[in-house]
């Protein structure tokens, strides 16, 4: 029956893929996936990564055999022209743009030859002998672009994980070395940069949402390489990581990680299940979160997600899951005290309780009743306002922030930044396009102008007069919050709050609406006296959950 339900919410949101893509044979961008671009015509490019739509529906033409001949035509249809489309729109050296036109993106290309490989595979038969030939070669070329380019702006396991999985399957196609030694040497770097803890690199600390689409990649490379040790031990400690990130009323992740995200991609973890119960466990528990709608799903994300979501449902479709007798995953244990301090995350649990603290972004804390499995505590951090319009927050991401951590007691110390805060208008659309078709046309400056982009809109080095300790005492009934906010010099500060989320960058694939309990935390708040703090240069606030 739950693989019936998972099927249903499969196909229909393969539907609204089709209603993002481009059919009319007549038009100049038949196979688009960018509806703003062929449809509304309110973008002046077609961002590549959309067509990641093309897996989902080729893996939905080739498995479901509930398909009528009809069907099967429509979406071979639709397929092939995703792939001519695609090739239509990518630059000579292999490569393809996301963010920007001539962006050249190392990401954009990763996630997409595989797609296009599967895809192709697919369909091969129907291609006509041109086609063919024009798009193996548009795959060879992308394969030879991540061979000799890397991504520059930050280090991304996730992307870099993509490459990998991309170039294997490349390797194995066009049977050539030189892709699966460049998938090797990704490989290592990525098993390099993870943490004795578990977790894999994502910009400036750990994140459990995206490292879920981490293990969707590599639990796949694994599968290539069975023998691969060191790979099989990395995804051990990576699952036992996740595994705390599961939250008692079925939602996953969130402000805590160093991308904000609450996405939960599936596949990987149920592929992993396969000779891993703490995977096969998570996969259980969050499949049911799945039908229940207590987590996202392909249903709620937007088109930027909808993709590699429903594709990582593909390959929970495709995996075992059975409900034999399985380990408990740490929600639904007692007494639980896990530290994870290189990424800054403290999980603590009672009979009452289950609790994640991030105090790499600024003491971030998430609390869950245990036996009614629900939000009780949902606080992300501090927010004031200076002057105007100067946000001020203690949401930043400091991989090496003070910490004192005991089984029952807590304490972070850590400043308040100016928070980055940017929305472009035509002014700065009009200059940036103007870079994209002169200057930016060179892979090297187009990479610094994408590294400058990050740090404006993901980091902040300004910090202000004002500094927080926070102490968190975790009783075995309740919580105790006590801050303490000190003002070193006089600023005009207007307002100052704590007590519900908020997300202090840019970060497109968190702020989702998962579910109504999650929504209405947001509309509570407790107001600081700023008066005093400016009177007495000191303010203590407490709260008990």
């Amino acid at each position: 029956m739950e693989n019936t339900r998972l099927w249903q919410l499969y196909r229909s949101a393969c539907r609204r893929l089709l209603n993002e893509q481009d059919r009319d044979p007549h038009s100049l961008t038949l196979g688009c996936f960018d509806r703003r671009h062929w449809g509304w015509k309110l973008v002046d490019y077609a961002e590549a990564t959309f067509q990641r739509g093309i897996y989902p529906l080729a893996w939905w033409l080739e498995h479901d055999d509930s398909l009528s001949d009809a069907e099967k035509r429509v979406l071979s249809n639709c397929v092939t022209a995703g792939l001519r489309f695609s090739v239509a729109i990518q630059h000579r050296d292999g490569s393809f743009d996301q963010a920007f036109p001539h962006e050249h993106s190392f990401g954009a290309t990763a996630f997409l030859l595989h797609s296009l490989l599967y895809a192709y595979k697919v369909v091969k038969e129907q291609l006509s002998a041109v086609d063919a030939r024009e798009i193996e070669s548009a795959l060879r070329r992308a394969a030879e672009f991540l061979c000799h380019r890397e991504e520059t702006h930050g280090f991304i396991s996730n992307h870099l994980a993509g490459a990998v999985l991309s170039l294997l399957y490349a390797a194995e196609f066009f049977n050539e070395s030189a892709y699966e030694k460049r998938a090797s040497v990704l490989l290592s770097a990525i098993l390099d940069h993870q943490s004795p803890e578990g977790w894999f690199l994502e910009y400036e600390g750990a994140d459990p949402g995206y490292q879920t689409l981490c293990i969707y990649y590599l639990a796949q490379v694994y599968r290539m390489y069975l023998s691969d040790e060191r790979l099989r031990s990395a995804l051990g400690k990576s699952v036992e990581f996740l595994s705390f990130f599961v939250h008692p009323d079925g939602t996953f992740g969130g402000e805590y990680g160093s991308r904000r995200t609450a996405m939960y991609y599936p596949g990987g973890l149920a592929l992993l299940g396969n000779e891993m119960t703490l995977a096969q466990s998570m996969t259980c528990f969050m499949q049911s979160s799945i039908l229940s709608e207590r987590t996202l799903t392909p249903a709620q994300v937007d088109i930027g997600n909808l993709a590699p979501l429903l594709s990582s449902y593909a390959l929970l479709l495709e995996s075992e899951v059975n409900n034999q007798v399985l380990p408990k995953l740490p929600c639904e244990q007692e007494n639980v005290v896990r530290d994870f301090s290189e990424a800054g995350l403290y999980i603590r649990s009672t009979p009452r309780y289950y609790a994640v603290l991030g105090t790499a972004n600024g003491g971030v804390l998430k609390i869950f009743d245990m036996s009614a499995r629900t939000l009780l505590w949902n606080d992300a951090g501090y927010v004031g306002l200076i002057g105007k319009k100067t946000l001020i927050t203690t949401q930043m991401t400091e991989s090496h922030g003070d910490c004192d951590a005991a089984p029952q007691d807590i304490s972070l110390e850590t400043s308040f930044y100016e928070m980055p805060r940017s929305l472009p208008g035509p002014f700065q659309f009009t200059l940036l396009r103007i870079l994209n078709i002169t200057l930016m046309r060179s892979i090297f400056l187009g990479n610094l102008v994408k590294a400058l982009l990050v740090k404006l809109l993901m980091r902040s080095s300004r910090r202000v007069p004002l500094s927080l300790v926070r102490n968190v005492h975790f009783g075995q009934e309740q919580v105790e919050v006590h801050d303490v906010i000190r003002l070193s010099r006089r600023i005009d500060l207007k307002k100052l709050e704590y007590g519900r989320p908020f997300v202090s960058i840019h970060m497109a694939s968190a702020r989702y609406f998962e579910n109504f309990e999650t929504a209405a935390s947001a509309l509570h708040r407790i107001d600081v006296p700023v008066g005093h703090l400016l009177q007495n240069g000191v303010q203590e606030n407490r709260v008990v959950i």
